[in-house]
């Protein structure tokens, strides 16, 4: 039986970081689903959809655990709900900003954020940025560009609508990577976590309901690719956050997004024939660098 302590679950650091890797991989997979989703559903019914299938299994599993979690700490409902509103943001942007762009490029252009935590933490804290933070955000972003731009002839992204929506879904994300640094260290994270993913359902739904038409997937494949999308992207990649960011710093979650384009990139290649190319590929050992440089200065 699955069951969550009455505590905060604690990670290593090492261990936060591998757990904030897989969950960014996660997601990464979830900009291909979306965009095969969106020629059948509107962006907010998607979410709606998304996000309130994953918050139904998360609550079947951990039912005593929230209602408990809730009765003992009565300020993480107010919290969830703020992070849930701005991740609804970032996501309403990403899922409207896919219909009008690629895949790669929207999953690129949302994961400047990894540029923008380490500058909004250092306007909030009023500290200079680490030298070794600097390199390694200029490493990452390098190698995000070398793998979006590879094949394309040239090094200029042409900001349309599409692409305007996924630069805001990325100031969203930043600031959703720093509220869950600050809620994750004051609530039971994974309790968090699965209350935000429940508000930003609702979200979606009351704002579908308002603006669209909402309606089931009409196909086998659909259903499959929604269940995927839940469970695999939403109740893992989504809940979890909190508890992987625990442990480390808003400015290392940021940076370790990286992983994100990267796993598009990849996925595109096996799955869609895309080419990666020597770039893509360079583009690749860039980011890994990226992510890693920071965590050497904690070797013995």
């Amino acid at each position: 039986m699955i069951t969550l302590s009455e505590h905060n679950i604690h990670l290593s650091v090492k261990t936060s970081c591998i757990l904030m890797a897989a969950i960014t991989i996660a997601r990464g997979s979830s900009f291909l689903l979306s965009k095969y989703l969106l020629t059948s559903l509107e962006p907010l019914n998607l979410l709606g959809l998304r996000f309130l299938l994953a918050f139904a299994l998360l609550f079947l599993l951990f039912f005593k655990q929230i209602i408990r979690g809730v009765k003992n700490d009565l300020r993480i409902i107010v919290s969830a709900l703020v992070l849930g509103l701005v991740y609804y943001l970032c996501m309403a942007a990403e899922l409207s900003g896919l219909k009008y762009t690629a895949s790669s490029t929207c999953s690129f252009l949302e994961n400047t954020a990894i540029v923008i935590v380490p500058l909004l933490e250092a306007v909030l804290l009023r500290r200079k940025l680490q030298p070794v933070i600097i390199i390694s955000t200029v490493v990452t972003v390098f190698g995000i560009g070398m793998i979006v731009l590879r094949g394309s002839g040239s090094s200029i992204i042409n900001i349309g609508k599409g692409e305007a929506l996924c630069l805001l879904a990325a100031l969203m994300y930043a600031a959703a990577i720093i509220i869950t640094d600050r809620f994750s260290k004051k609530h039971d994270p994974m309790i968090l976590g699965i209350l935000y993913v429940g508000f930003m359902g609702l979200a979606g739904l009351i704002s579908s309901l308002l603006s669209e038409t909402p309606h089931l997937p009409e196909s086998g494949a659909g259903w499959i690719a929604l269940i995927v999308l839940a469970v695999l992207c939403t109740a893992f990649g989504f809940a979890m956050q909190p508890v992987a960011q625990e442990k480390i710093s808003s400015e290392t979650a940021g940076i370790i997004c990286g992983l994100n384009p990267l796993t598009t990139a990849v996925l595109g290649w096996i799955l869609l024939g895309e080419t990666l190319r020597i770039s893509g590929i360079v583009g690749a050992v860039l980011i890994l660098s990226g992510i890693l440089l920071p965590n050497l200065k904690h070797r013995p």
